[in-house]
């Protein structure tokens, strides 16, 4: 009888989470929706954001925030703060949305999503866990900086895994920062975007793939012989 409770309540636990996010990402959508439907008509999005007010700009960069917790592409919050507020402070807070996204995106991971793999998984999470502590901010900045891959996956395993946060989140912040002022210099009509676009990808790859090579170095020389 108190095993059925129990799960009774952990069900209804699980539903009114799942339907308070779904609400909240109803809401983020609507706040934001006038910018996704004209996100590539820099004029129309100019005029819309110089005749925000404050109250207005912050619900709507609150709902960026949500959106990319759930995976919603950085790039276009990115053109977005590029045309309302220039390549310089558009990127950094661009910037600061996407970290803060991964920071939620992590808090909810480590909560409920981490409960639910231990009680499946149990011990085997462990080996995982310690493997991945050893060189966390390595293995984030690696994964930050390769031209594909998910965000949500990345910030989701991280925190069911828990992977230091620090670590976690400096890299994020390093990882995100050469895409992110890439495509604020796209919307804010800066004509050295053109030049800067293949330079900063194949920097990144390049970079990627040295820490690659040096991750798999370092494993060799710590296997016993």
């Amino acid at each position: 009888m108190k095993t059925n409770v129990r799960r009774l309540k952990s069900f209804i636990q699980f539903f009114i989470g799942a339907a308070s996010i779904a609400l909240i990402c109803y809401v983020s959508l609507e706040v934001t929706g006038e910018v996704w439907k004209h996100g590539d008509d820099t004029d129309w999005l100019n005029a819309y954001i110089s005749n925000l007010n404050w109250q207005s700009l912050c619900m709507i960069l609150g709902g960026c925030v949500v959106l990319l917790t759930m995976g919603f592409p950085r790039q276009a919050v990115s053109f977005f703060c590029g045309v309302g507020f220039g390549a310089l402070q558009g990127g950094l807070i661009a910037l600061l949305l996407t970290v803060l996204s991964a920071c939620v995106a992590y808090a909810l991971a480590n909560g409920p999503l981490r409960s639910l793999a231990v009680r499946l998984l149990g011990s085997k999470l462990k080996p995982v866990e310690n493997k991945l502590a050893k060189r966390s901010f390595r293995n984030v900045l690696i994964v930050r900086l390769f031209p594909v891959g998910s965000n949500l996956i990345t910030n989701a395993v991280a925190g069911v895994l828990s992977v230091p946060f620090v670590p976690f989140i400096l890299a994020s912040a390093i990882g995100f920062a050469p895409q992110t002022f890439l495509f604020t210099l796209l919307g804010s009509g800066s004509r050295f975007v053109s030049s800067l676009e293949q330079p900063l990808q194949i920097g990144g790859l390049i970079i990627s793939l040295l820490l690659l090579l040096s991750l798999s170095g370092i494993s060799r020389r710590s296997e016993p012989s």
